[in-house]
């Protein structure tokens, strides 16, 4: 999806819209590089079980040694491409959640420490925080546009919500399973960065929420625009 165009005049500041088109640029390169490593690895599995097909009557297994060496670094580059997406994705909705609500609420714009701050990859408590705010009741209604629109976006952020509920509820659950020091709890679960979570042999914990919040990540700059253009 492509960056709205902002006047460089309106109630945005210059650190604040560059630092949103960064960030955007930064997540959608990602988000297309994980989506293209994952093609990768879908054909490379169907490759193995080609290979394991034909080779079940000889004892060369060349062709499936050869497919697993390069599934391995397939699966370990799916797996950084996602977490990068996920940094920039969750770090966007942030700020641009943050940015949205004021200009909403007509407060100051931010200053640039607090940017700089709210780039950097959230908490997974922190993003649930910021998917709690109602965006949907924040932007210009378009019934002639959209019916039910604002009732539909409610419902999205809220289902990304709980996606995120459950990514805390995975990773205490990984620190269980390793007998890990920390977290314990489901706040100390909350206060963790999902980067530093999601080790290699598990299942991923961004799992079903990565693309939706990508998605909301996408639609934050056009509900500024959206309430701008309101003015």
């Amino acid at each position: 999806m492509w960056f709205p165009r902002f006047e460089e005049r309106g109630p945005l500041t210059t650190t604040e819209l560059e630092a949103l088109r960064s960030l955007n640029a930064a997540f959608q390169t990602a988000q297309h590089e994980w989506q293209s490593a994952a093609t990768l690895w879908d054909r490379l599995d169907n490759a193995s079980d080609v290979a394991e097909l034909h080779e079940t009557q000889t004892a060369f297994q060349f062709h499936q040694e050869a497919v697993l060496e390069i599934a391995r670094g397939a699966t370990a580059y799916e797996r950084h491409a996602a977490l990068t997406a996920w940094q920039y994705s969750a770090a966007a909705v942030v700020l641009g959640v943050t940015v949205l609500q004021r200009l909403a609420e007509a407060k100051p714009p931010l200053d640039d420490a607090t940017i700089q701050e709210l780039c950097q990859e959230p908490t997974l408590g922190r993003l649930h925080q910021a998917l709690a705010v109602p965006v949907a009741d924040l932007l210009p209604e378009r019934p002639s546009v959209i019916p039910n629109e604002r009732e539909d976006t409610a419902r999205r952020w809220a289902q990304v919500r709980d996606g995120v509920d459950h990514a805390i509820k995975l990773v205490l659950e990984i620190a269980a399973d390793q007998d890990a020091a920390h977290p314990r709890t489901l706040d100390e679960a909350a206060g963790c960065l999902l980067t530093e979570h999601c080790p290699p042999h598990t299942d991923p914990v961004y799992q079903d929420v990565l693309e939706p919040l990508s998605r909301l990540a996408e639609e934050v700059p056009l509900g500024i625009l959206r309430i701008i253009d309101k003015g």
